[in-house]
């Protein structure tokens, strides 16, 4: 392990992150609040840890990447801004140490657990670096890294962070254009729905707070109510909605479709099973809402409006909420609890298992049993008529056996410190997968400030893990890793 490679781009990730301080700092000097000191401080931090970094290991700039090294700026990196984004919370009062770690990473993770009780009144610079957190954790600071560098330092790093760990479909040659035209297109998408939300009647604080939360499915709200707050303007939660879902399929898809002219979106047998499980899971929530005549004086369009919304929200594990589906019939409780096993598309900023994964699973286990009956038979896993490579099954396989494992060993951790079983299975499925909010005492309208410091930061591990879907962080752990 050549650690001056990785702590030299651990200082440009410090600067990166002192430069996105530059707009909650430009909303201070509009609305001369309180935490202009906190946010300059935070900055100089940034600045000086990033400078000194860059300094220090200038002769590293040039060494190549290897596997453990990309691994290694990715785990640390998320870890480290996790770090500095907790410092405009502390620097400000707004919450405790521990508590600011744990708000900044599910901020970066885009998992939208949340320990503020009041976020209405928090001044607007907090929340704007609340929510820029999400956004740069959505299409991932290292993606954004790689964006900036380039040949093999940007293939390596683009490699072992980019969302769904691989694109369907190659955009570019090399990665560091990929990187770019990532983030070209989650700016676009960003922008157009910063526009129709304040066209919608949001001003312009909630628009783009709601415009970070809903690209970087990450869901952290610029209200205590969340989505709820605007139950009246239908517009705004329907355009919510539809970016949950456009933000949780492959975004390469939107700009070979804009750019290069080519459809993919109902080529790819993935963007078709996350559409009919949308659609059929909403329809479900919706018929069991009306048959409990749940919201007895409200009309259709509002049943389909909340089940449309509860369910795309955790399926691309947003972590908003329009209504406190906690007290909703068990039916519907049980749909939205299978749902957070789910997640979107492999290439979109949902966390969880992916939607792709899940296909690959349910094919192998039918060709395991069509090779049961008939052991002379060929059976090949084939995902958009293309054969899968016994790798990609092997990694599959590994990938959920890991995933069900750190659930139990959270489940059991989370029963320990004293929660039921079934808050102790959410919050972990929640931490886990990206989703945030979790069950009863830790559901929508809650939050997890009465948790112990010891359950705040498993979680916030947790929420890293999960972004990183699970291998780039559990390397580290490994003897190979640490390996000269």
């Amino acid at each position: 392990m050549r650690f001056g490679v990785v702590l030299y781009n651990l200082g440009k990730i410090c600067l990166v992150l002192a430069a996105a301080m530059v707009l909650p700092m430009a909303f201070e000097l509009v609305k001369q609040e309180t935490v202009m000191g906190a946010l300059l401080s935070a900055q100089l931090v940034m600045l000086g840890l990033g400078g000194a970094l860059m300094i220090l290991f200038k002769k590293d700039r040039k060494t190549p990447l290897r596997n453990r090294e990309s691994c290694g700026i990715a785990t640390f990196a998320w870890l480290l801004a996790g770090c500095l984004g907790a410092l405009p919370y502390i620097f400000s009062h707004t919450c405790s140490p521990i508590d600011a770690l744990f708000e900044s990473l599910s901020g970066f993770t885009t998992t939208g657990a949340s320990i503020l009780p009041d976020l209405e009144a928090l001044p607007s610079g907090i929340l704007i670096w609340r929510g820029l957190t999400h956004w740069l954790g959505g299409m991932g600071i290292v993606v954004l890294l790689a964006a900036l560098a380039s040949g093999n330092a940007a293939n390596k790093m683009y490699k072992a962070e980019a969302p769904g760990n691989a694109l369907t479909e190659k955009l570019a040659p090399k990665s560091d254009d990929m990187a770019q035209i990532l983030w070209m297109t989650y700016v676009g998408i960003s922008a157009l729905l910063l526009g129709l939300l304040m066209l919608s009647g949001l001003n312009f604080v909630d628009a783009l707070c709601h415009t970070f939360g809903t690209v970087s499915t990450g869901g952290f709200s610029s209200r205590n109510a969340s989505m709820s707050a605007f139950d009246d303007n239908a517009v705004a939660q329907w355009l919510v909605v539809l970016f949950m879902a456009i933000s949780g399929t492959n975004l390469a898809f939107y700009y070979l479709l804009f750019f290069k002219r080519r459809n993919y979106f109902w080529r790819s047998e993935e963007f078709r099973v996350y559409v009919c499980i949308i659609l059929l899971a909403s329809a479900a929530v919706t018929c069991s809402l009306l048959y409990n005549n749940y919201y007895p004086d409200r009309t259709l369009e509002y049943n389909i409006r909340q089940a449309s919304f509860q369910v795309v929200n955790i399926m691309t594990t947003t972590g908003f909420y329009s209504a406190d589906y906690d007290l909703w019939p068990s039916f519907c409780r049980i749909v939205l609890f299978c749902l957070y096993f789910l997640g979107g598309c492999a290439g979109s900023t949902s966390g969880s298992v992916k939607v792709s994964r899940w296909i690959i699973t349910v094919k192998s286990c039918f060709a395991s049993l069509n090779k049961t009956l008939q052991p002379r038979l060929v059976c090949s896993v084939k995902l958009d008529k293309k054969i899968l490579p016994q790798a990609t099954l092997n990694a599959v396989q590994v990938f959920l056996l890991i995933f069900f494992l750190l659930i139990g060993l959270g489940t059991l951790t989370m029963a320990a410190v004293g929660l039921s079983p079934f808050e102790a299975i959410s919050v972990t499925l929640a931490a886990l997968t990206n989703v945030g909010p979790a069950f009863e005492s830790f559901g929508p309208t809650c939050n997890y400030i009465g948790l112990p410091a010891f359950a705040k930061m498993f979680l916030a591990f947790y929420m890293v893990l999960g972004r990183l879907e699970l291998m780039s962080m559990l390397v580290i752990f490994t003897r190979g890793f640490w390996r000269k």
